[in-house]
């Protein structure tokens, strides 16, 4: 466990039936006042992970602490851990106001403390004058602020979300994400966030942990995955990526050199694991390449240059996609780029030659031999929870 940790998974493994797991060998420190994102897609074990923290599942393997404290024997209304799931989870009989209440009854707060508690957390998130209203007579977005003051209300070390704005239509999701995000900094709180949208999770997070098939694949600050993402699965899941796969000709501690299935030579950044005569995939960001004349790119020692023909122009509003197939044919690989809707940015024409240039230091060229190895659950240890 870190000095500096508040939150601490060390070795924790979840499996339901002892040959299969749920979540593996994971290892995870949360700072105080942090807001850390569990980021995967379905069946990942970022949920799994959240429940046991919360405490409606229990570790197979591993602890769990809390400001240095185990949790394996605490019932989750004894963990000092506040709850927000996705479905709100509101009592249809009970008032707003007793809704939100409710956390402090079932502690033994007094009445009047109760009372202004409630009134305190109503005002965080804006909708004191709703407080004798039903569940049924507010909107989503509502509900959800509810759910939220009900979380804060008794003051927790740690707010849980799971999915909380999953349910919301698109403005109003991101409303709430800014919402949390100023609740999170006014109040300090050490939030953890579960979700499967990647935007939401590098606008909202201080930090990322990716996970797939059961562990975690990178955790880091969101400039960081997007930017040098560890392996081939971060970078087509977090963010949009031109994934080209090719053969690594040549790397070291810095740079690597792949040569693409049309014979065009690309050089970028040296990912892990890379093998000569291996093959290997290029990461680069749809924004970070242009068309350019071939004559102007070739004569940058820094950059990259292919040949590709334009398959189709896509107006997305603040920038059109040109979607192109490498090589001066157009029979190789798919690759996008974005080019931002300004006067000064000519498309080219649908169906014709051009040249796609970016920087050396703008791709980077990764393994792509699975990184997650996998095996039957060890056996149970006594004693572990």
């Amino acid at each position: 466990m870190s000095t500096h940790s508040f939150i601490s998974f060390a070795g924790v493994s979840k499996t339901y039936d002892g040959v299969h797991y749920v979540v593996e060998g994971l290892d995870l420190d949360v700072a105080k006042g942090e807001f850390v994102s569990l980021l995967g897609p379905s069946g990942s074990g970022k949920t799994t992970t959240l429940m046991m923290l919360a405490g409606f599942e229990s570790a197979t393997q591993g602890e769990i602490r809390l400001n240095g404290k185990r949790l394996d024997d605490k019932p989750p209304h004894q963990r000092d851990i506040g709850m927000v799931f996705q479905n709100y989870a509101l009592f249809p009989h009970l008032t707003i106001e007793q809704n939100v209440a409710f956390p402090l009854s079932v502690r033994g707060i007094g009445k009047a403390e109760q009372k202004a508690r409630v009134k305190r957390a109503l005002e965080m998130v804006e909708l004191p004058q709703l407080a004798s209203r039903r569940p049924s007579q507010l909107s989503g977005g509502q509900q959800q602020r509810v759910a939220l003051a009900r979380a804060l209300v008794f003051e927790p070390s740690v707010v849980l979300m799971d999915e909380p704005l999953g349910a919301l239509d698109k403005r109003l999701r991101e409303t709430m994400q800014y919402e949390i995000m100023r609740l999170h900094r006014e109040l300090g709180l050490t939030v953890v966030y579960v979700t499967h949208d990647q935007a939401e999770a590098l606008t909202m997070s201080d930090r990322v942990a990716v996970f797939s098939d059961g562990r975690i694949q990178q955790a880091a600050t969101p400039t960081e995955l997007y930017e040098n993402a560890h392996n081939a699965f971060v970078a087509n899941f977090v963010g949009e990526n031109n994934g080209l796969t090719g053969r690594v000709l040549e790397q070291d501690t810095s740079w690597a050199t792949l040569e693409l299935p049309g014979g065009a030579v690309i050089r970028g950044r040296c990912g892990r694991g890379l093998r000569n005569g291996e093959e290997a995939m290029l990461a680069l960001r749809p924004e970070r390449a242009h068309i350019a004349s071939a004559d102007a790119a070739q004569n940058a020692a820094d950059t990259n240059v292919v040949s590709a023909r334009v398959e189709e122009l896509v107006y997305c509003g603040d920038h059109h996609r040109v979607h192109l197939k490498l090589g001066e044919l157009g029979h190789g690989d798919n690759l996008i780029v974005k080019v931002p809707n300004t006067q000064h940015h000519d498309l080219p024409s649908l169906g014709s030659a051009t040249a796609v240039a970016w920087r050396h230091d703008d791709c980077k060229i990764l393994a792509t031999a699975a990184t997650v190895t996998r095996g039957p659950a060890q056996p149970f240890t006594a004693g572990v929870h």
